[in-house]
């Protein structure tokens, strides 16, 4: 992928070569990691950055020195992707590389510890929980009662772990090079893809899930579904409004609409705000 040095630079969160402002920053966005550097560094020289949508955040980091830290139990999802350098990841006793083909998920109420060489960077998305549990909810219509859980390792082999890279870093570079503002309600749709993305992307504890059949939903709930899509063009739908509103899950409607529109909901909705849309 092509990458600037400061990928993310519209959205600076901290430039210091101070440790302690380093974790303080951190701090704010995720966690305070406990910070080791070897004896003979006597600063580090960091850059973040740091773009905050409603249920996730994409950060970028370099730090400029070999550094080993620990990252305390939180309650967000996240996975990371390296892009430069170098490191080691351990996560349950378990210790995996970091480099542009290897990078890591970590499930909530999980600690993990890195150690980085001084050209690391990576860029990190960073899930709300919350928000990612709804989304499965949605999908399958299931109740989640037992936490998510990931497989730390990210197969690059899986075609949808393929696809959300792709997306994810399409949307970095939209960020870093969109000279306007991006409109509200395509960010929110394209948070909430990244996180269907990210669901079928990483295997979990519910994968099974999403990997079953599905009944196809009715003709008359897809009525709904365009019915709703049509009154609300306007603004950005979420999975869990459509389920709610024709009372099947999201995977039987997306079906039931490809099999019966030839085409997917977020298609419809994208004709509707077309200007051709009504030809």
């Amino acid at each position: 992928m092509a990458m600037t040095a400061r990928s993310l630079d519209r959205f600076p969160l901290i430039r210091t070569q101070n440790a302690e402002e380093m974790c303080a920053a951190f701090e704010r966005i995720y966690a305070k990691p406990a910070l080791r550097l070897a004896a003979q560094i006597k600063r580090v020289d960091v850059a973040v950055n740091h773009y905050q949508a409603k249920d996730l955040a994409i950060a970028y980091t370099r730090y400029g020195a070999d550094i080993a830290a620990v990252y305390p139990e939180n309650t967000f999802t996240l996975q990371i992707f390296p892009v430069r350098g170098r490191g080691e990841v351990t996560i349950d006793r378990v210790s995996r590389p970091l480099d542009s083909r290897h990078g890591i998920v970590v499930s909530p109420e999980t600690s993990f510890a890195v150690k980085l060489n001084a050209r690391y960077e990576h860029f990190v998305l960073v899930i709300k929980t919350q928000a990612l549990t709804g989304k499965l909810s949605a999908l399958t219509g299931a109740t989640i009662r037992d936490p998510l859980r990931f497989d730390p390792v990210r197969d690059d082999r899986r075609p949808a772990a393929n696809v959300l890279r792709t997306h994810f870093f399409f949307l970095i570079d939209t960020l870093s090079t969109c000279e306007a503002p991006l409109q509200k309600a395509v960010l929110a749709e394209f948070e909430q893809a990244l996180m269907v993305m990210f669901l079928h992307a990483n295997p979990h504890n519910y994968s099974h899930l999403l990997e079953r059949d599905v009944p196809d939903a009715a003709p008359r709930q897809v009525r709904q579904a365009e019915e709703y899509m049509e009154a609300n063009a306007w603004r950005a739908i979420a999975l869990e409004e459509l389920a709610e509103v024709t009372g099947v899950s999201a995977l039987s409607l997306f079906q039931a609409f490809r099999r019966t529109r030839g085409h997917s909901p977020s298609r419809f909705l994208a004709r509707l705000r077309s200007p051709l849309g009504s030809t």
